[in-house]
């Protein structure tokens, strides 16, 4: 065979000859040495071979035959077994039981790629000893049904067995989600994180992330049998992270971001850029109006108004945003899940890399609203490294803050019924001990009136940052949507619009705000206090 083509054989093989090696051996090391043997024996093979009609079928019999060779030496060097069990030689019946195994092994193995249907087909045959008419009166079939599923399982186990069957990178090298979250509502059952708690199905999302794939499919990539595999991808697709297609394929519906250092640097440079922006042109004016916001009479804790600050700043934050920049509304992107989630689903992959700037000040949970139209609440909340509250919008409850609103009406009574709320929202530093007695450590507004006056007092945002924000919204668009499939574009633009008031900028403007002495860091027992605002409405 030219040596042309020769080459081009070699390039297809390698690493399904690889995957062949790392299942005989176990051993990543004494794969990567039988995988070189192979390559060379069906390079060479395939030289002095003027055609081969079957390639796979040629190349998987020389794979078997290297690795029996291997074994016999192993055996022959280490005088743990015999040198008759596991001679390679072709009329040796010590080889022939060898093949023998290793033929019965991937046999099953095979089965088990089948499908569900055929699958089960297969063994109640075979290894069940059941007729075909009692399959077919136990699966509710006909008989003629039973016979060609039969017919059509043996014949895909004969092309396959002739087959080298190869382990997808997935199955090499699994990704692992390192962030998992939601934009909308959660259901009862959770959210991303809790869907995707395991690893394999985190592979499973990421591996029909790109293109649609079958379950056979998705087993190949993951290199494992798709026995594991039917029930996990049934759930993920009966709650609305995988969409069922035609053909049997299977694609991922959600956010996946696979971030890189050159997408994380560009991504910091630009919202660090608009940050100082908006301080500038919007956010500075606010350490002028500390009075006007004041005399609306919204309750600052210790009338402190570096603290009022820390919450009023992030929620106008919101407020930065342009209905008209809205390229794609969230009723067009959410799903509906079968647990009353009403959410997108978004998750990034966990990546060593470094970069230039310090990732924890950056990170951020939030808008999270709480209300309650029975107590008459509406709670606002945004996580921050200043924070340092922890368990995120999981432990952002609409139940302490109807409790901290009965505490403030004068509705919660110092008694043992109550002692666990105390604790809880002492815990949280919503209330502080003091000797005077309890403080309340959270920024609020007493009734409708006084929450009206503080959202009229703060400024309109100008036709300048609409201009701004229009262009920014451009250039994460253009880095988001690197390397993202076609399917999830409106998702890509979702999250890449009206940037200026979406809630991962506003860490950037905090710490813009901290490095130029605007805004000073809270004191360790105000800070898990911060950045909260409660609206009580009572008249």
């Amino acid at each position: 065979m030219e040596k042309h083509l020769v080459d081009r054989f070699i390039m297809d093989y390698v690493r399904p000859l690889y995957g062949f090696a790392l299942r005989k051996t176990g051993s990543i090391a004494e794969a990567e040495e039988l995988a070189g043997r192979i390559t060379l024996e069906v390079y060479q093979s395939l030289l002095r071979k003027p055609e081969v009609l079957d390639p796979a079928s040629y190349i998987f019999r020389i794979a078997h035959y290297v690795w029996a060779r291997s074994v016999g030496e192993k055996a022959r060097s280490s005088n743990h077994a015999r040198i008759e069990d596991c001679e390679p030689a072709s009329g040796d019946a010590g080889f022939g039981a060898i093949i023998d195994r290793e033929t019965a092994g991937e046999l099953r193995r095979e089965i088990a790629f089948l499908s569900r249907q055929q699958r089960e087909i297969v063994i109640k045959y075979y290894y069940g000893g059941m007729s075909i008419r009692d399959i077919a009166a136990s699966m509710g079939l006909s008989g003629g049904t039973v016979k060609w599923h039969l017919f059509e399982a043996k014949k895909e186990l004969r092309s396959r067995m002739n087959a080298i069957r190869s382990i997808g990178n997935l199955g090499l090298i699994p990704i692992r989600m390192g962030m998992m979250g939601h934009c909308g509502s959660p259901g009862h059952k959770g959210d991303t994180a809790d869907f995707l708690s395991t690893t394999l199905r985190q592979n499973i999302a990421y591996a029909a992330y790109r293109k649609p794939l079958t379950i056979k499919e998705i087993a190949e990539e993951l290199g494992v049998s798709p026995v594991f595999i039917e029930d996990e991808v049934a759930v993920l697709e009966e709650y609305g992270f995988l969409d069922q297609l035609p053909g049997g394929k299977y694609r991922t519906n959600m956010f996946i971001e696979d971030p890189s250092a050159a997408k994380s640097e560009a991504l910091h440079k630009l919202f660090a850029e608009y940050a100082e922006f908006l301080v500038e042109r919007y956010f500075r004016r606010f350490f002028t109006m500390a009075d006007a916001f004041l005399e609306t009479g919204v309750y600052v804790p210790g009338g402190d108004a570096n603290l009022l600050m820390w919450s009023i700043v992030p929620y106008a934050g919101k407020l930065l945003t342009f209905k008209e920049l809205d390229k794609v509304t969230a009723e067009e992107t959410y799903v509906k899940r079968k647990d009353g989630g009403h959410y997108i689903a978004t998750a990034r992959i966990a990546r060593d890399f470094e970069v230039s700037f310090d990732p924890r000040y950056y990170g951020v949970c939030g808008d999270m609203h709480r209300r309650s139209d029975e107590h008459a609440i509406n709670a606002w909340q945004l996580d921050t490294h200043w924070c340092g509250r922890e368990g995120n919008w999981r432990d952002c409850l609409l139940s302490d803050f109807v409790s901290l609103a009965h505490f403030i009406r004068g509705n919660l009574p110092q008694n043992e019924a109550n002692l666990d709320v105390y604790r809880r929202l002492i815990d949280k530093q919503y209330l502080l001990q003091t000797d005077a007695g309890y403080e309340v450590n959270v920024v609020y507004c007493r009734d409708r009136q006084t929450g009206e006056r503080l959202r009229s007092a703060i400024p309109k945002p100008s036709d300048e940052i609409r201009e701004a924000g229009k262009k920014l919204d451009g250039e994460v668009y253009r880095i988001n949507l690197e390397g993202q499939p076609e399917h999830v574009k409106p998702y890509v633009q979702f999250f890449s619009q009206n940037m200026m008031g979406n809630s991962i900028i506003r860490p950037y403007v905090l710490k813009a705000l901290v490095d130029a002495g605007l805004l000073k860091e809270p004191e360790p027992h105000r800070r898990k206090g911060i950045s909260t605002i409660l609206f009580i409405d009572r008249d």
